[in-house]
């Protein structure tokens, strides 16, 4: 009998390197700066490549500190699992409520994001969308996590196409007119630049980093998982950077300056002025197909691991923890995702849901962090390796600082929810969980 609750508790093993950074490159959405692109050219007076430079080195150490644990831990719970497996239960408990903040509310984010941008252009009511972006995601996800990444590879693929279309257009468009060169100005402006103006648009455009680490809820559906996780994690951030930082340059040269008619449409307007009418759309498509498609399987599919990872572990119902038994994925968690998403979608604003989805992400890093110095310092004895965690949390604390004041207030009552949670099943955390795990 628990041979069999053990068999159903694997989940198919069949992804590969390529797969994992097609995942997080997916998440975090190779064009994604061009939804931002005008706030944070404002906020940093044009310093827009620079702000995701500096964005890029304060993710690598984060990136670095999951692949250090994927190397010990190849399992699903990612954050949730390295957490408690080296400060505890109960301190990992709350790592992996915190990072169910940001898994649960990225699905409405990016759907709720390209519904209304549809809405805007078809007539057609974004609940109609966002009911098609859901259910499409939820049942792709059920039937396997093989064709999940299919279908973010060749999404994955499109992005590149728009981004490489992009990049041509660009460089003709500054080669061909006169008034624009190529120049280092987008990077450093004497005139504009202040260290003050490139942190906070720095602030805003770390958050397209945010999903990279998606590829570690996979690591027990990845072929040689320990060594394919722990490598793929720290090669997705310069590439994903690499990406971020020349269309930001090229936007930038092809629209010198921060002034724009409406900011939170910038780049389709740039993207327009780079190619014409063809190149705007392009980029309309884009990334709407990024967010609510290739977004939406990406953060769905790794939320439902998370989840799964918690019921097995006992610290959510057993019912978390069921594995399909034909498609063996964690099919209960990914139905009860998407019930959670639509009414999300439905009931709270654009505004709402970006001004929190970052609390949950950056308290998980901060806890990884210390956990990862903990693991240095105190049980394998290495103590010079504590130097990377300690500097990933300087940072990643700095960045939580700087969040806003609501995301801070819903984020805390969050976490505190989620100690009584804790308190509860835990008997007053005087036993490891009363939830059966058989």
């Amino acid at each position: 009998m628990a041979e069999k609750a053990e068999q159903k508790e694997q989940l198919k093993r069949v992804l590969k390197m390529r797969d994992l950074i097609a995942f997080a490159i997916m998440t975090m959405v190779p064009i994604a700066p061009m939804g931002i692109y005008g706030i944070v050219a404002m906020l940093s007076k044009g310093h827009v490549p620079t702000c995701y430079a500096i964005g890029a080195l304060a993710m690598f150490f984060t990136a670095w500190g999951y692949g250090q644990f994927a190397l010990r831990f190849p399992e699903a719970g990612s954050v949730y699992a390295y957490v408690r497996e080296t400060l505890g239960h109960n301190v990992g408990f709350i790592a992996g409520w915190a990072i169910l903040l940001d898994y649960v509310l990225i699905p409405a984010l990016v759907i709720l994001v390209s519904a209304l941008w549809l809405e805007a252009l078809t007539g057609i009511s974004l609940v109609v969308w966002a009911t098609i972006f859901i259910a499409f995601a939820t049942v792709l996800n059920v039937l396997g996590v093989e064709l999940t990444a299919k279908t973010s590879m060749a999404l994955f693929l499109f992005e590149d196409f728009v981004l490489v279309a992009f990049v041509v257009a660009a460089i003709y468009k500054v080669a061909t007119t006169p008034g624009l060169s190529f120049n280092f100005t987008p990077f450093y402006n004497p005139g504009e630049f202040s260290w003050g103006a490139v942190l906070s648009g720095t602030s805003v455009a770390v958050l397209s980093f945010l999903g990279f680490d998606i590829m570690t809820t996979l690591a027990e559906e990845t072929i040689e998982a320990r060594k394919v996780v722990s490598r793929a994690v720290i090669l997705v951030i310069p590439i994903i950077a690499a990406m971020f930082i020349l269309q930001t340059y090229l936007g930038a040269l092809v629209h010198p300056g921060y002034s724009f008619e409406s900011p939170d449409v910038a780049f389709f307007y740039i993207a327009e002025e780079a190619g014409g009418k063809w190149l705007q759309y392009l980029t309309l498509l884009g990334t709407v197909l990024a967010w609510g498609v290739g977004d939406t399987l990406a953060a769905q599919a790794g939320i439902s691991r998370i989840l799964f990872s918690m019921g097995r572990q006992g610290h959510l119902p057993k019912l978390f923890a069921k594995v399909h038994p034909k498609y063996k994925t964690p099919y209960v968690s990914t139905i009860i995702v998407a019930l959670i998403t639509a009414p999300l979608v439905y009931l709270l604003t654009l505004k709402d849901l970006s001004s929190v989805v970052n609390f949950g992400a950056l308290t998980a890093f901060a806890f990884m962090h210390v956990a990862l110095a903990y693991r240095f310092i105190k049980l394998e004895k290495k103590t010079l390796l504590a130097i990377m965690p300690f500097v990933g949390f300087v940072i990643t604390a700095a960045i939580w600082y700087g969040l806003d004041i609501y995301a801070k207030e819903l984020g805390l009552v969050w976490l505190v929810l989620g100690i009584v949670y804790l308190a509860y099943i835990t008997r007053g955390f005087k036993v490891k969980t009363i939830i059966p795990v058989e």
